[in-house]
């Protein structure tokens, strides 16, 4: 008995770490294929648009923190250097777009100091805390008391919506790790996460007879129909950091409620995610699943659901087989498949979901 036992244990641990290797290649292919884009003279990738970059940044960072892995470390240092200030010249006058990644759209603010709050907690290098900070202390200044609190997605005071004030959240609590006694703004981190969250459920914009994330604020009414996945990801996010920070657990029970909505209904009849639109999505738009699933890992991480770590499995196997171009090992946006065209936004959103199984896998 104690032999059959043995070979059991023995033939699971080699089938786990076979998987896990097998993950592991797919997620080293797919990052060789997301560098042929990449243009180190500006820092950025070609074919995606500002906020995108934040966002490879973000997952170069959790690939060199699951994998231990410097590769990719100068790249992110590169990055931050070469697009701290960009500045063009239009008609022979030189002039700034962006300084301290600062531009016009808060949501493109708040992905970079989320980028930039995780290459701290990777490499204790000060300059990515102190510019997260930098950062953070701009965002406050989208906020007022238009339709009761909140902040806006666009300046000047353009649109309130729910992945500006989503991010604003986030960023709010990451700092808050990190740093408790800093103030921006009269408030302290927490003090704006709980001050943007009490705004956020009073908004209307968490639908409750489906469980999904609207887009945004029309004269202070939710928009009804446009239930984005990043905002369904960012949003879950939110809430499994006001559960670490309160041990609530009202609010995990509404993350885990928005994560089955999306399970069940943002999906084709096989299972497999699904955006608004597809396949007509904009380089915006096709980083948008990416992001769902980092969050959904995170919410995975805090509750051990098996159903969240099925559905990333299942759609990293899909992303794999059906929307991969096998000479290249580049990916399209449906994935469901078949492939047809990638970009450094369809790729890096693909490798998200690869990376979270990968880690799964392990």
């Amino acid at each position: 008995m104690k032999y059959t036992i043995l070979f059991i244990c023995f033939t699971a641990f080699f089938s786990n770490n076979q998987c896990y290797g097998q993950k592991s290649r797919e997620v080293d292919l797919a990052l060789d294929a997301l560098q042929q884009w990449y243009h180190p003279e500006t820092g950025r990738w070609n074919t995606t648009n500002w906020w995108n970059t934040a966002n490879i940044v973000t997952l170069l960072v959790r690939y060199s923190e699951l994998t231990g892995s410097d590769k990719y470390l100068p790249v992110i240092d590169n990055v931050f250097e070469r697009s701290k200030k960009v500045e063009k010249v239009t008609n022979g006058e030189r002039r700034i777009v962006t300084e301290n990644f600062i531009n016009s759209y808060y949501d493109d603010q708040a992905w970079w100091a989320l980028a930039w709050i995780e290459a701290y907690k990777l490499t204790g290098d000060q300059k990515y805390m102190d510019m997260a900070k930098i950062i953070f202390a701009d965002l406050t200044t989208g906020y007022d008391e238009v339709c009761g609190g909140g902040i806006y997605w666009k300046k000047p005071k353009q649109y309130k919506n729910a992945i500006a004030n989503g991010l604003f959240m986030l960023t709010a609590f990451r700092l808050h790790h990190l740093d408790q006694s800093t103030i921006v703004s009269g408030k302290t981190f927490l003090g704006w996460a709980v001050e943007i969250g009490d705004w956020f459920e009073k908004s209307g914009m968490l639908n409750e007879s489906v469980w999904l994330i609207e887009d945004g604020l029309n004269n202070c009414v939710p928009n009804r129909g446009r239930n984005w996945t990043y905002n369904q990801g960012v949003i879950i996010a939110v809430l499994c950091e006001a559960f670490h920070v309160s041990r609530n657990k009202h609010w995990l029970d509404i993350a885990e409620k928005i994560a089955q909505s999306v399970i069940e209904k943002k999906v084709y009849d096989n299972g497999i995610l699904k955006d608004e639109t597809e396949p007509d999505l904009n380089q915006d738009r096709t980083q948008y699943k990416g992001i769902f699933m980092r969050h959904l890992a995170f919410l995975y991480k805090t509750t051990q659901k098996q159903d969240y770590k099925d559905f990333i499995l299942k759609n990293a196997n899909s992303i794999w087989n059906n929307a991969r171009n096998p000479v290249n090992h580049q990916f399209s946006c449906v994935w469901a498949g078949p492939f047809d065209k990638a970009d450094a936004s369809t790729q890096s959103s693909a490798i998200d979901c690869l990376l979270e199984a990968m880690n799964l896998a392990n």
